[in-house]
């Protein structure tokens, strides 16, 4: 029993040994991750820097660090890319760092990769892909007011602005999620300072646009652009639509009155009676709905039925259709 003991440990060893060649240590992370901070690096005197971490297992961590510009096909030279710790920062414990400085790094935009390589012939390619360029751009969208204060009916003058662009560059600007035919003025502003570009327009929010995302995209170098988004908050005073009516079938009266505003209006029915069945729901972003159904005993041509919506912005009123139904 002993002997068969000591044998059965023997032939464990070599085999636990390999088992062990390509696995992490107890609570380690067994998935390959990259983890870039930055995937737009821009070209500053000739080179480019590209913060990198990863995360692989054990038997991928022995090996190679490899480089490449556009497809593993084409790896970089340790002249071409050179390792620099540091880069990186703070980083989790599990990572690696992968930080390189890209050498005399093309002026035309290219897309770098990067990829481990170990034991015979076998590699692991990582999905993510950092954007080389010789010019980055900031976009900042700015209202002339804040955009909790823009008020449907009343100009307003939106901002796109870019800083450090690239120079001698006219960059192109796109408006999006905006009404052209609300459009007043779009007006351009070349800014001296730090290479710096804006431009404005004059507009005029419509009630519908609240809640809408407005965008600036900016075009500039060689297939470059950059954009930024806000989401408008454009109040506006109520209107009564004129889908609001009231059907009267035998004795029984039905009111639907329909309003629109922001804040959403509150809907008051002027010396309506206190027995009633009353509801009240909101429909959209900027509408609301209220619904009414009572018995009548005498309803002539000459009564009628009134609406009456208001919000802190003002209050409108409308006296209601009444579509009778014989029968």
């Amino acid at each position: 029993m002993m002997k068969w003991r000591s044998l059965s440990a023997l032939l464990c060893v070599p085999l636990l040994t390999g088992l062990c060649n390509g696995c992490l240590a107890p609570g380690g992370d067994y998935k390959f991750r990259l983890r870039l901070t930055e995937t737009l690096v821009s070209v500053k005197r000739g080179q480019a820097r590209i913060p990198c971490a990863f995360t692989a297992p054990m038997r991928a961590l022995s090996g190679r660090q490899v480089w490449f510009r556009g497809s593993p096909e084409f790896p970089l030279s340790p002249a071409e890319a050179h390792k620099m710790s540091g880069l990186m920062g703070p980083r989790i414990s599990t990572e690696s760092e992968c930080s390189v400085v890209l050498w005399d790094a093309r002026e035309t935009p290219e897309e770098y990769g990067f990829m481990l390589e170990w034991g015979a012939n076998e590699r692991h390619v990582f999905p993510d892909r950092v954007k080389v360029v010789s010019c980055v751009a900031k976009v900042e969208l700015t209202p002339s007011t804040y955009a909790k204060d823009l008020l449907a009916g009343e100009e307003t003058v939106f901002k796109c602005s870019l800083s450090n662009h690239c120079p001698g560059i006219d960059p192109k600007i796109t408006w999006k999620g905006l009404s052209s035919t609300q459009v007043i003025q779009q007006s351009k502003k070349e800014m001296l300072e730090n290479s710096g570009y804006s431009e404005q327009l004059l507009y005029v929010p419509l009630p519908e646009d609240h809640q809408a995302e407005i965008t600036c995209e900016a075009t500039f170098g060689k297939n470059l652009s950059a954009s930024a988004k806000t989401m408008l908050t454009v109040h506006s005073h109520p209107q009564i639509l004129n889908s609001s009516a009231c059907s009267l079938q035998q004795d029984q009266l039905t009111c639907v009155c329909v309003s629109q505003g922001v804040p959403l209006p509150d809907i008051h029915w002027p010396l309506l009676p206190s027995k009633h069945y009353f509801t009240k729901a909101r429909a959209s972003h900027i509408t609301v709905r209220s619904t009414f159904t009572m018995t009548v005993v005498k309803f002539t041509s000459n009564s009628t039925v009134t609406c009456v919506s208001r919000n802190y912005l003002g209050q409108t009123n409308m006296t209601l259709p009444v579509n009778i139904t014989e029968g």
